[in-house]
């Protein structure tokens, strides 16, 4: 077995690298390397080794997972019907991943750091990566000591969801070196050429409670809340005429007086986006976390990754591209104001420089639901409580 890590500078892994780690044999089970591995992480593809959590969520344990809920009896194996798996809110599933992390990985002082894509988090799914041997979500190191199997562990908190064998729900970013080695630290330069539409330049993001239009009417932020018991949305990609129809699950909101004020209702999700613009060039990834977890009774969570060339060069010419935070009242009612600092950037070096992709998914958002959903309406008619319908033509 060949050793390229050899030939690299500590920093996140590009497409190339994570190739060569495939075609040695120290990441198994990934089907299509050419659809599965982006400019600075891999897809994680489900199997259909499915188990609803019986008594909730199980944090990563040290010893072998799988072993210590089924033994323990703390899980219970579905089967799929008609080819998936339809996923109740607020109940935790398991899934077996296809790719396997090989113990000769180690040698390389390869790490990752994982997160669920930005189409799940943004359906309110939370998925967390579990690496067997690894005591964290989201995390290995190569001082562990389990099987190298993964798991995802799913748990839809709005809407019933369905997924099937072969989707991918996760993305994993290697690293070689330890992570906080490669950060880049003091980055206020950088700051100033990757961050564009404020002057804040600690690597903050504050939302943008502005109004953009869609279908005729304005809007600043997206609330799940449409028809009270919707179908399961399907997360996997899907035609545009087959895709649900964003009008049944979502309501619009817009803000009030002098500050733009939004009120956050306990319980309910919202999708807002950032004001800055980011751009990233070739050589930089960057990991977005919540400023303070939880503000006030307000819970932020952003799917994570934004990868090298988002942002960058747009055909459009605008400067940049926002990024969408996902944000779950808790028990209060929480007023929100625009311009409100709500997470920070932290910056990465790549190990090698990204070549310039295809396709960057999400370069051209705005204020964007999933691409799980279609597209909204031309016209919409508002309708009581910030609902909206499709406006019928006569």
């Amino acid at each position: 077995m060949s050793q390229p890590w050899k030939k690299w500078i500590p920093g996140v892994l590009n497409t190339e690298q994570i190739e060569d780690l495939c075609k040695e044999g120290l990441i198994t089970g990934v089907a299509s390397p050419d659809n599965a591995i982006g400019e600075s992480a891999i897809d994680l593809t489900l199997s259909d080794e499915c188990y609803e959590m019986t008594q909730g969520s199980v944090k990563p344990l040290s010893s072998r997972y799988k072993w210590f809920i089924t033994e323990k009896n703390l899980a219970v194996r579905l089967e799929p019907a008609g080819g998936s798996f339809e996923l109740a809110p607020r109940k935790t599933y398991l899934f077996k991943l296809r790719e396997r992390l090989e113990r000769e990985l180690s040698d390389g002082r390869v790490h990752g750091m994982a997160t669920a894509k930005s189409s799940v988090g943004r359906v309110d799914v939370l998925a967390r990566l579990i690496v067997d041997g690894m005591n964290r979500y989201e995390y290995f190191d190569p001082d562990g000591r389990g099987t190298g199997d993964m798991y995802l562990e799913i748990t839809p908190m709005t809407f019933s969801v369905k997924v099937k064998e072969g989707i991918s729900l996760s993305q994993l970013r290697l690293f070689y070196g330890k992570p906080e080695e490669c950060e880049l630290k003091d980055s206020r330069e950088l700051c100033s050429t990757v961050l564009h539409g404020s002057d804040i330049r600690d690597g903050s993001l504050s939302v943008d409670l502005t109004d953009k239009h869609i279908g005729g009417l304005p809007v600043a932020a997206f609330c799940a809340g449409g028809e009270e018991r919707p179908d399961p949305v399907p997360l996997w990609k899907q035609n545009e005429p087959e895709k649900p129809r964003p009008e049944k699950y979502w309501r619009f909101v817009r803000p009030s007086g002098e500050e733009k004020r939004i009120t956050i209702e306990k319980t309910r999700f919202y999708i807002l986006r950032s004001k800055e613009r980011i751009s990233l060039p070739q050589g930089i990834a960057v990991y977005c976390r919540a400023s303070d977890e939880t503000i006030g009774e307000m819970r932020i969570h952003y799917a994570g990754f934004a990868h090298p060339w988002f942002g960058w060069d747009r055909p459009d010419g605008e400067p940049g591209t926002p990024l969408m935070f996902e944000v779950r009242g808790h028990d209060v009612n929480v007023s929100l104001a625009d311009g409100e600092k709500m997470a920070g950037l932290s910056f990465y070096r790549m190990s090698q420089d990204c070549s310039k992709p295809k396709h960057v998914a999400y370069n051209l958002q705005n204020l964007q639901l999933s691409n799980f959903f279609g597209e909204w309406s031309d016209k919409l008619r508002l309708l009581e409580d910030g609902k909206v319908e499709p406006l019928q033509e006569r």
